[in-house]
């Protein structure tokens, strides 16, 4: 994101007076709408086209729950911040929703107000998520790099225990860079 250009945000929603209402307010709020969707086939070629900083996804587009998928997709593919907009708050929905780690979860109806601040807080959660991962990756690096150094210089320097010590640093930075890495 674009500290000196408004954040740029994506809208999917099927209902297009609904989808209006969320740009005048997002308009209103001082945001930029990248664009609108009505479905989760036009809102991958939305995002592939020019990266927004942030979707609001609509959960059911049209009769499936699509944008459950879509959002999926998009956090694994692009690493874009998605907040899901919905009438629904059943537990079945809630925990298919949940399984893709959203930013936000807005029930409809909302104010303004509710928008914003949900907007503002997964916005800078997902900078502070980038900023920790991107930090802790240069830190495995480094380790990953001193192990190797290490076991090059191993058959002369180091003993068998001194070895298997070696070989568990290098698993468990494995281990977590894996975990980073689905954040």
């Amino acid at each position: 994101m674009n500290k000196t250009h408004p954040p740029t945000i994506l809208i999917v929603e099927d209902e297009e007076i609904v989808a209006m209402d969320i740009k005048d307010m997002l308009t209103d709020l001082g945001y930029h709408v990248h664009g609108m969707a009505s479905s989760g086939e036009e809102a991958m070629k939305e995002i592939e086209t020019a990266k927004p900083d942030l979707v609001l996804m609509d959960i059911m587009l049209g009769e499936e729950k699509d944008g459950i998928r879509i959002a999926e997709e998009i956090r694994t593919s692009f690493n874009i911040p998605v907040i899901y907009l919905t009438a629904y708050a059943d537990d079945t929905t809630l925990e298919e929703a949940k399984k893709t780690t959203p930013y936000g979860y807005i029930l409809k109806p909302f104010e303004e107000k509710e928008l914003n601040t949900a907007i503002t807080m997964a916005l800078y959660k997902h900078g502070l998520i980038m900023k920790i991962k991107e930090e802790t990756e240069n830190a495995l690096a480094a380790i990953i790099g001193s192990v190797e150094l290490m076991l090059e210089e191993a058959p002369k320097k180091y003993n068998k225990e001194t070895l298997v010590k070696i070989d568990i640093i290098q698993k468990s930075v494995h281990k977590i860079k894996k975990s980073i890495d689905k954040l």
